[in-house]
């Protein structure tokens, strides 16, 4: 019924979304956000790429080579605080 009502075809064993209260989307954000770092592109300082990490295991800052939107190349980006 719910499928017949947003357009959607049928998925055996799916779980509609829509005022269940099955799946509680707020503690999934919350669980991403504690190990979400900012990253800044060395070159022109912006901050322009987010990034997971755990923290537990990875005691040094990040420093990973990713593509700046600015800088329209690839650059070493810094985890910053």
């Amino acid at each position: 019924m719910v499928e017949r009502l947003f357009c959607k075809e049928w998925v055996g064993g799916s779980i509609p979304l829509s005022g269940s209260g099955f799946i509680n989307n707020n503690i999934f954000k919350i669980m991403a956000r504690e190990n979400l770092v900012k990253m800044r592109c060395d070159v022109c300082k912006s901050i322009n790429n987010f990034t997971t990490r755990n923290k537990k295991k990875l005691k040094e800052k990040l420093e990973l080579k990713k593509h700046c939107k600015k800088c329209k190349k690839h650059t070493v980006h810094k985890e910053m605080k």
